[in-house]
């Protein structure tokens, strides 16, 4: 008579922790990327229901070394840096002179720590199945994408060319998620895969009409393959590199001003007209206007529709250089900390870490919720490749093994 063992007793409990896992996953990395398709609200629900079952699957069955590694997230470089930015926009909230900021930044800062807890439950080994859905996702939302735009041609209303649309919001979704996809097909050899996957994504990405889409895949590609073989010094040089745009950004837009004071050429027009600004406001580009304020100012009517639309901007605009130096900062320690993955991997992190940094320098980014919910799922998928049971080929077993009996009564 065979005697139930512990692990026996504890299967209900895991197995109802593999079924909330898998299917957060498949809410995070297949129906997030598809939905937003066709309706652009989705997102905000389905990223806080798919944390949500993460977050539950691991109370079901806490992992040995989960509340671990739950600390090394909060610990982390990143993460503090993040958390000096959040500290400092907080305390802009009080010479902002808009009321509508408050608000957003509530939310922003609920949606990033759901982020942040997800992610430091995430199990600290992340199986194939799972692992799989990411690339999955990816392609049935370039499929989908391609699909819409070419079947339907959606007509764009004013607030789709205001703020971006469904189709644009889903393309530049799709220019940030498609590098840890690739990265997890292709330190399993799927080399051929992760280059279909990307080209398809450029396609979707050019078909959508996202804006600064394409160049975005384009400078990640760059990345990529400058990290491509040597992905520590890589992170080195571009989190230096990062760091210099963010602080030198002003001064360079000044110049613009300076050499074309009327009639800039069409790529320096938004950069010329920062330059104005910073003449204008002299000392007081040092501090900042208050959170949202250049948002807000734009919408109010206070500031004219050619006020630049880059994150970069807006950080210094509302923030100043406190609040740019912890950008910065947020930016280099990401980029020193995905340097420091699996040297199969890292290419691909760095290339999605310099895909997103051009989204933000380019353009329509800003401080959007919508925008700052993609770069949470981002995260999440980051996170999840870093821990994935990454082979190649199923081990072989001898002949003629056999799984051990059980204990007998």
């Amino acid at each position: 008579m065979s005697v139930l063992s512990r692990r026996n007793a504890d299967e209900p409990a895991e197995e109802a922790s593999r079924l909330l896992l898998r299917i957060g996953v498949f809410l995070l990395f297949v129906i997030s990327l598809i939905a937003p398709i066709l309706a652009r609200q989705t997102v905000y629900v389905l990223l806080p229901i798919g944390a949500a079952l993460l977050l539950a699957a691991a109370t079901l069955t806490p992992a040995e070394g989960s509340g671990r590694s739950l600390r090394s997230i909060l610990r982390s470089p990143p993460f503090l840096a993040a958390l000096l930015l959040a500290a400092w926009t907080a305390l802009s909230l009080l010479w902002t002179p808009f009321e509508g900021p408050a608000e957003r930044f509530a939310k922003i800062t609920a949606t990033l720590a759901l982020v942040a807890l997800a992610t430091g439950f995430l199990p600290l080994r992340t199986k194939t199945s799972n692992l799989n859905l990411l690339p999955i996702g990816v392609a049935a939302a370039t499929l989908a994408l391609a699909a819409v735009t070419l079947l339907l041609k959606p007509q764009y209303t004013l607030d789709d060319i205001l703020d971006v649309g469904p189709l644009g919001r889903a393309g530049l979704g799709l220019a940030l998620l498609v590098w840890p996809a690739m990265g997890a097909l292709a330190v399993r050899g799927r080399w051929y895969a992760a280059a279909a996957l990307a080209v398809a994504t450029a396609l979707a990405c050019y078909l959508s009409g996202a804006p600064n889409g394409v160049p975005a895949l384009a400078v990640g590609a760059a990345v990529f393959a400058a990290a491509f073989g040597r992905a520590r010094m890589m992170s080195i040089i571009f989190a230096a590199l990062m760091t210099a745009i963010v602080l030198l950004a002003p001064l360079t837009a000044y110049a613009a001003h300076l050499i074309w004071p009327e009639r800039p050429p069409g790529f320096f027009r938004h950069l010329a007209f920062w330059g104005q600004m910073i003449d204008a406001d002299g000392w007081r580009t040092l501090i900042g206007h208050g959170f949202g304020a250049a948002t807000w100012g734009v919408l109010g009517g206070y500031l004219t529709p050619a006020t630049p639309r880059s994150l970069i901007f807006k950080i210094w605009f509302d923030l100043g250089v406190l609040g740019a130096a912890a950008a910065a900062l947020v930016a280099a320690r990401t980029s020193l900390f995905v340097g420091q993955s699996r040297p199969a991997l890292a290419p691909f992190l760095l290339g999605g870490l310099g895909a997103g940094f051009a989204i933000c320098l380019f353009g329509p980014a800003a401080e959007q919720l919508w925008w700052l919910t993609l770069a949470g799922l981002d995260a999440i998928a980051f996170a999840l490749v870093m821990r994935g049971q990454f082979r190649k080929r199923r081990p072989r077993l001898p002949i003629g093994w056999s799984a051990p009996a059980e204990d007998q009564a």
